[in-house]
């Protein structure tokens, strides 16, 4: 499927600058006994939008991480915008992602080619295709940005509209039930204000440049966040579905990484480590080793 994707879409470096990197500045281990036997969620949180020379050791562990996953039959949870997510999708309009260097990049079809289970909860790629570059170069016209001129508004709605359908499905029990239910009706009010005329054809560049010019770089960026929380409800969706797993490994944003921290934590698993990081640098990521035991 790879080499089909590769073949037929334009492949946009993401997001042309620093953004490709980003690094680790947060770990946390949570567990709980389910089903009689304990379960470890080891958390990994990263910083998306910094460059900085971590980046290479941190992602020559995490690649060491990933084969330890499949000798203690652990599973693998990432946001990856570069490799294919569970529904199938990697591009928008025929625009895919290429995030490699990044420390996320392409994690989830380097699991997959090792057999490990992999969930890919990412699924914004309209968002990143259309919006990513304006985000990057933000004194160019959307006019001049490929991607901007081309992906329509109804393409972002339609990508949040269909992962709010699929939250509203989820059953994973009545704590979470709720949390998901409560989750779906905020992204989708948030939506509504997005005003995003999906009632008439309209492309991304044309949806911008109406954006309050003062306030443009806010505006792009909102657009970009208002349903993180969908991410974190897949996260928990796929850590529910996984109970014979003694291990579960979250790799993802930082924001999210924290949020299902404390999430899992109000839901009875006990925090076993965090890091100490608030003005957020890099951490050293090894110390993971110290928490799982092969079997």
């Amino acid at each position: 499927m790879n080499n089909t994707v590769r073949g037929s879409v334009i492949i946009i470096t993401l997001l042309l600058g620093n953004t490709v990197y980003g690094y680790f500045y947060y770990v946390c281990v949570v567990k709980k006994v389910v089903n009689k036997q304990k379960q470890h969620i080891i958390l990994l949180g990263d910083y998306h939008d910094k460059k900085h020379p971590a980046n290479q050791d941190q992602r020559a562990y995490l690649e060491s991480l990933i084969k330890k996953c499949a000798a203690v039959k652990g599973k693998l949870i990432v946001e990856d915008l570069s490799s294919v997510n569970n529904d199938g999708r990697m591009v928008c309009c025929n625009f895919g992602i290429n995030c490699s260097e990044g420390v996320l990049g392409q994690l989830a079809h380097k699991a997959r080619e090792l057999g490990i289970g992999v969930d890919n909860v990412e699924f914004r790629y309209c968002r990143v295709a259309g919006i990513g570059p304006l985000l990057n170069n933000i004194e160019v016209s959307p006019f001049s940005v490929r991607s901007s001129a081309t992906i329509t508004t109804s393409s972002l709605h339609k990508e949040v509209v269909d992962e709010l359908e699929k939250i509203k499905r989820y059953d994973d029990g009545k704590q979470l039930n709720n949390l998901y239910k409560k989750t779906v009706t905020s992204v989708r009010d948030a939506l509504l204000k997005m005003r995003l005329c999906v009632d008439h054809e309209c492309t991304v560049a044309q949806y911008c440049v109406q954006l309050r010019s003062k306030q443009y770089r806010q505006e792009l960026e909102k657009l970009c966040i208002f349903d993180s929380a969908l991410i974190d409800m897949n996260i928990l969706h796929s850590i529910a579905a996984r109970k014979k797993n003694p291990y579960i490994f979250v790799v993802a944003g930082g924001s999210h990484a924290e949020q299902v921290s404390a999430m899992l934590q109000s839901m009875g698993y006990e925090l076993v480590f965090i890091t100490s990081n608030t003005q957020m640098r890099p951490v050293d990521i090894t110390i993971i080793d110290t928490f799982i035991h092969r079997r």
